[in-house]
């Protein structure tokens, strides 16, 4: 029999400190933004549209409307991507250019139409301050506009990059994060005009940059999150980087001096202690579900997902709850009459006793050696499941109830042999046209000894 032990390495000297509040599945997937504007919450989805939602009651998720752009010339839909809101009106990056959007009454958005001259561009992150607004345009630089007429912005003047990916302004300051570095843009308040003050090389691509507290901080990915002063004489100082679980892709300011992160497959919140220059992890939550924006209100912390949307709120849990290290476990090509076994890390990171009402597998050919316990505040059990193969198609589940508040029953899916490619066999040999980049056939075994990667991706 063999054996993969799943492990998560988070110290679990303090509760993890988010609590699930509510749960929306909208239309909209491929969701890549979201962003908070009083009692209003709009996540941008690549595909399916815009979500709009009241978040008066900030643990709630009331869904008002999907809103579409329009298509424009060139079809695959207008890929709406990035989002910023001021006064009633959302700016958003698209494919045919910024979408300029009355949200005065978010239950009737309206399309006001593009900025003129943004439509042949590749645009990302944006942000608006005052009256000027800021669009991150990849090697077209950084756009600048004025918007003292919301509904017809007034073109002023680019910021050179080669590959602007995010922006954000402060009094002075016009932050862009190009590439690996970061750009810190001063103004001249006599001409009005910004000219490079310094900058500072990261050690990943910048997918995000944010300000909060005198404090900038970016994600940078696979090397988590780093926080640089920007009250250090003049020029931007690193304080200190965090290594994410995963892959820091985007970032929202939670209170004083903490930052919510969205990690790909959970939600972090750090804390930056400013006496010891600390960055630190307060809060997690594995939410399963790629996250790959966030956005708060108060204590409450908003997860856009690529297909769905959850809300949490931060603070000391007085429960407890339930965490697990996987929520898939997928196994190797097994042959009919073997086994093998893997591991799910099960986690009470709550206050008070994790009572266990039931825990099982929904197939026979996936069995618990050893069934969950009861788990006292901070405590955690590996729990093995064994997969026993007798037949091709093997999936299922591992449920588990208990007394957690907010997730009385939680499920880890168990995906056996299938009808097809399984991890671990020799890949089938195929011969295909290429379409592009070349001429003739593709034959797979014209390439035995070097790496293959096959990507797939859906037509626009």
């Amino acid at each position: 029999m063999n054996y993969i032990l799943a492990y998560i390495f988070l110290s679990l000297t303090f509760c993890l400190n988010l609590s699930l509040t509510d749960y929306h599945n909208p239309s909209a997937t491929h969701i890549l933004d979201a962003e908070v504007s009083e009692d209003l919450l709009v996540v941008v989805g690549m595909i399916g549209g815009i979500e709009f939602y009241d978040i008066s009651n900030p643990e709630s998720l009331n869904h008002l409307t999907s809103f579409n752009l329009s298509s424009g010339a060139g079809g695959g839909g207008p890929k709406p991507n990035c989002i910023s809101i001021i006064d009633g009106y959302a700016y958003v990056t698209a494919k045919n250019g910024v979408a300029i959007i009355d949200i005065s009454n978010p239950s009737n958005p309206i399309n006001l139409g593009y900025i003129a001259g943004t439509s042949n561009l590749i645009l990302e992150n944006l942000d608006i301050y005052n009256d000027l607004l800021a669009v991150a345009a990849h090697e077209d630089g950084v756009l600048l506009y004025s918007i003292s007429d919301p509904t017809n912005p007034t073109y002023i003047s680019t910021i050179q990059a080669e590959n602007a990916w995010d922006v954000a302004i402060d009094d002075y300051h016009i932050y862009v994060a190009d590439g690996a570095i970061l750009l810190d843009y001063f103004k001249n308040e006599i001409t009005g005009e910004y000219y490079l003050l310094t900058s500072i090389e990261l050690s990943n691509a910048i997918k995000d940059i944010t300000i909060g507290d005198g404090y900038l901080y970016a994600a940078i990915g696979s090397d988590g999150v780093a926080a640089i002063s920007l009250m250090v004489n003049v020029t931007p100082q690193i304080i200190d980087i965090y290594d994410t679980s995963a892959m820091a892709n985007r970032l929202a300011v939670l209170d004083e001096n903490k930052i919510a992160v969205s990690d790909w497959d959970d939600v972090e919140v750090l804390s930056l202690d400013v006496n010891s220059g600390s960055l630190d992890l307060v809060g997690y939550k594995n939410t399963t579900r790629r996250t790959m924006a966030i956005a708060t209100k108060g204590s409450y912390i908003y997860s856009a997902e690529w297909a769905s949307v959850q809300a949490f709120e931060f603070g000391e849990i007085n429960g407890p709850d339930i965490d697990l290290s996987v929520y898939e476990l997928n196994y190797p090509y097994v042959n009919n009459g073997d086994t093998y076994s893997l591991t799910v890390n099960v986690m009470n990171n709550g206050n008070q006793i994790l009572e266990i009402v039931d825990n099982y597998t929904t197939n026979s050919e996936f069995a618990v050696l050893n069934p969950l316990v009861d788990l006292l505040p901070g405590d955690m059990q590996l729990v093995e499941i064994v997969y026993s193969a007798n037949a091709m198609n093997a999936s299922g589940s591992y449920r588990i109830f208990s007394n957690d508040n907010d997730e009385e029953q939680i499920v880890c899916e168990t995906n056996g042999n299938i009808n097809g490619a399984n991890v671990g066999q020799e890949a089938p040999d195929f011969n295909l046209n290429i379409l592009a980049n070349g001429s003739g056939n593709f034959r797979l075994s014209d390439y035995l000894g070097s790496v293959v990667v096959i990507a797939f991706f859906a037509p626009n």
